[in-house]
């Protein structure tokens, strides 16, 4: 084979990614929902199509034997839960896997949600089909031990600007903490592989309201009655009554009124 080929192969991909295998006992309550202990704690999971028909046939031959899945690891922020998505089931080990153990790859910073609590950002590599960029989630996985410094956006300064950087970890685990431990560091690089993101939607300033609008609905009476409000404001001067004094001309006099002085807004009361 090819030098540059095989390289490229032992290469790991440079891919936002959270993978592991995981070990337990399976149930499924009467709602259809599958749950799995893990060194006495119970995890909800979500497996493929694939895996469900795999996952009840084995049940059915075997219904009080562990099983191992390859799952994704998701993080609920609101109720500070571990849950999963299952991609393979095995019904035995597979080999060359340390059960419990996940590789991690993502950025190590603060999110908002977890003020205290510093996370691996998993982001998405791509959409899937017919999928919508404003609907992507990001993943943001716990995870305790790692010493290296951690990105916070709110604190990078001109003076002391900090940089977000990529890591590969190896991680275990731990049930009982709902989170990670720290295994080892595989890679750590300011070399952020592309990822989807989201567009910030830009809050749309509200509309001033127009008042000369309201002018042009005014019969004669009520820009007379305008038009003295905002002559005793000091926003107006002249007649509004007499000769020469028409709708229209006041009209004209009260928009510009208003289009020279904006407070003069405030003086009106429109009934």
């Amino acid at each position: 084979m090819n030098a540059a080929i095989e390289s490229k192969k032992a290469k790991p991909e440079r891919l936002f990614q959270g993978v592991g295998v995981i070990c337990g006992r399976v149930t499924v309550d009467a709602s259809g929902k599958y749950f799995i202990d893990l060194e006495g704690e119970t995890f909800w999971f979500q497996p493929t199509k694939s895996v469900r028909v795999k996952l009840t046939s084995h049940l059915e031959q075997n219904p009080d034997t562990e099983v191992y899945l390859r799952v994704y690891p998701v993080y609920n922020l609101q109720l500070h839960q571990l849950w999963f998505t299952a991609i393979k089931f095995y019904p035995n080990q597979p080999e060359s896997t340390q059960i419990n153990q996940f590789l991690l790859a993502g950025i190590w910073q603060y999110i908002p949600h977890l003020p205290a609590q510093p996370v691996m950002s998993i982001y998405r590599n791509s959409l899937r089909r017919r999928e919508r960029v404003e609907y992507v989630k990001t993943n943001h996985l716990p995870v305790r031990g790692f010493a290296e410094e951690v990105y916070h956006q709110q604190k990078s300064t001109a003076e002391n600007p900090q940089k977000r950087k990529f890591y590969r970890l190896l991680v275990r685990l731990n049930p009982q903490q709902q989170a990670f431990d720290y295994v080892s560091l595989l890679e750590s690089s300011e070399n952020i592989p592309p990822y989807i993101k989201k567009k910030r939607s830009k809050k749309r300033k509200p509309k001033k309201p127009d008042p000369t609008k309201k002018v042009k609905q005014m019969n004669f009476s009520w820009l007379q009655q305008t038009a003295i409000k905002l002559r005793e404001a000091g926003f107006f001067e002249g007649k509004v009554s007499g000769k020469g004094i028409t709708k229209e001309a006041l009209r004209t006099k009260v928009e510009n009124s208003l289009s020279n002085h904006p407070e003069a807004v405030k003086v009106l009361s429109y009934k």
